[in-house]
């Protein structure tokens, strides 16, 4: 492959295609449950034995790739994902198939967020990449992170229900795109050469140490909201909107329309947004979040299903600042020894926040929603506050140094 600025693009579409193999499944839940007569505990588990292959393969496999390469994690995760597709194919055998193809997307999935992630920030800045900004690595996976997470239920549904073979055809699809992809995967450079366990761990400086502080005084209480943002957006807001009758069916497609759709277009902006001053990025993600919580307060205590779908726009926005703005701050704080395990750490403390919507649903047993959603709005602007206080604490670069060469360019 000949030395160009889009050598981060095939490692980019990697997130994209690991996505959409583990959402493609959401849109054949109601072919699953119709066909088969799977119960809704079943349907549930399948759902959370994702998250069991997920979260060990965030912590595990940015660390890993830190040590051996981006590269090859990268490759075994798209290998993953295209098994699980395999397995998935073989719903008609019964439960056990997507049982197993539900776990090894979810260790796709967390290969692939934590590993590929930092390889795009890595090919999209020197000696790889010499025309790109300062931060587009960073914009450019949660992108094609976001875009795979959307596309998979679409094409997956549309598939579903307008071609033969739905329990089929879009497994396959995902296969058939993902053979080319690891083709072109396989020619892209190394960014981080393989190193020991000892080595890597022997690697510890002052930058390095301040980079972790900063991570869990500013990235860390902000992360939670990535994801519950964008699962309050889509699938509390039409739960908890009074007054929706037979409509709530079609409310909540508007509203994953609306939420997801913001929370793509709104993603340039949070690298014009970042500073390397403060966290200005996260700061404003978490604010975005709060309002949308606000917003959405109001719609309840003065039914307005209107409202409702602003605050799941709001929502969505802040889901794409925050994506975004979270990367920023790891990409510019970790040294290069860590970046993957940050990156790993980041994105398991963002799912988090998809227990949103089953915490509401439990606690909604005894609490009325408006006070459910109190109680999370306070929590975010507890997070705001936070992130606001430690904001300009363990910056990358001083401030003086920053003054200065302000000062040189004048």
């Amino acid at each position: 492959m000949p030395k160009a600025t889009k050598q981060w693009l095939p490692a980019a579409l990697c997130l994209l295609m690991v996505g959409w193999g583990a959402n493609q499944f959401v849109s054949l839940l109601v072919i699953y449950r119709n066909s088969h007569g799977f119960s809704e505990v079943m349907v549930t588990s399948m759902l959370g034995i994702y998250v069991a292959g997920l979260v060990p393969a965030l912590l595990l496999g940015g660390r890993y790739s830190d040590r051996a390469g981006r590269k090859r994690v990268t490759i075994l995760a798209v290998a993953l994902s295209m098994l699980a597709s395999v397995a998935m194919m073989g719903s008609l055998f019964g439960a056990a198939p997507l049982f197993i193809g539900r776990l090894l997307a979810g260790a796709a999935t967390g290969l692939a967020m934590a590993a590929a992630t930092s390889w795009v920030k890595e090919l999209s800045q020197a000696p790889w990449d010499t025309a790109s900004a300062a931060g587009s690595g960073a914009r450019r996976a949660s992108l094609l992170t976001s875009g795979g997470f959307w596309l998979g239920p679409v094409v997956g549904g549309l598939l579903a229900a307008t071609a033969p073979a739905p329990e089929i055809l879009p497994y396959a699809v995902h296969i058939v795109l993902c053979l080319p992809l690891l083709a072109v995967v396989a020619r892209l450079p190394e960014t981080r050469p393989r190193q020991s366990a000892r080595a890597t761990s022997a690697v510890v400086t002052h930058e390095s140490a301040a980079g972790r502080k900063r991570f869990w005084l500013v990235v860390a209480p902000a992360a939670p909201w990535v994801f519950a943002t964008g699962t309050i957006g889509f699938a509390v807001i039409p739960a908890v909107i009074p007054g929706l009758g037979d409509a709530r069916l079609g409310y909540a497609t508007v509203a994953v329309a609306i939420t997801l759709g913001c929370s793509v277009l709104i993603q340039p902006l949070a690298r014009r947004l970042d500073s390397v001053l403060s966290a200005r990025s996260l700061i404003t993600g978490v604010g975005v979040a709060l309002a949308g919580l606000c917003l959405l307060l109001v719609a309840i205590v003065f039914p307005n299903q209107a409202l409702g779908l602003v605050a799941a726009a709001v929502l969505g926005s802040g889901n794409g600042l925050l994506m975004v703005g979270g990367l920023l701050e790891i990409q510019r704080s970790a040294r290069a020894h860590e970046l993957g395990t940050l990156t790993g750490y980041f994105y398991t403390l963002a799912y988090v926040g998809f227990l949103a919507p089953t915490v509401s649903a439990f606690v909604g047993q005894w609490v009325d929603a408006l006070w459910i959603i109190a109680g999370i709005t306070g929590l975010c602007a507890v997070s705001l506050c936070v992130v606001v206080l430690n904001s300009r604490k363990y910056l990358p670069h001083t401030l003086e140094q920053v003054d200065a060469k302000a000062g040189s360019r004048t």
